[in-house]
């Protein structure tokens, strides 16, 4: 049995199987009522406890509204570090966070679209480096190379 193989070639083909149907109903899920339902859930969850109430104000102006569907379009719905299509939720992130860099909140040259994987990464990363003394200098200066090139290395 080969190393990345996890069972025998009886029943590979069935464990592959099974994570087709899993990735499929997961789609799935995200297609229902019910589906929909949850996540607007979550999202107004956290917004309400998690995100900074600045923050939350910000992401529902008009302005940023704008600025984000033109983004989106701009980078043509797809995701600018892994090149997947992002179909579900316009994912517009700011290259420089909003608390390192405030005055480039509305600025097309530090946003761009991301899939849901590589943001969670960037999102995990800004906040291992905002902890750090200087961590809002580091972020601010990041450039968007930089930050393909790091998310491109979690992503193996």
């Amino acid at each position: 049995m080969p190393k990345s193989q996890s069972f025998c070639d009886k029943h590979e083909a069935m464990n592959e199987q099974r994570k087709a149907d899993y990735k499929a109903s997961l789609n799935h899920q995200s297609q229902t009522d019910s589906g929909k339902q949850v996540r607007k859930d979550h999202q107004a969850y956290y917004n309400h406890v998690k995100r900074d109430p600045e923050a939350n104000t910000f992401y529902h102006t008009k302005q940023w509204q704008t600025i984000r569907d033109y983004v989106y379009s701009r980078d043509m719905a797809t995701c600018q570090v892994c090149g997947n299509a992002v179909t579900d939720r316009k994912i517009v992130d700011h290259i420089h966070p909003l608390k390192a860099s405030n005055e480039e909140r509305l600025s097309q040259d530090n946003l761009w679209t991301l899939c849901y994987r590589c943001h969670n990464i960037k999102t995990n990363l800004e906040m291992k480096i905002a902890d750090k003394d200087n961590g809002n200098t580091v972020l601010k200066h990041a450039k968007r190379e930089w930050w393909q090139k790091i998310i491109k290395e979690r992503l193996k």
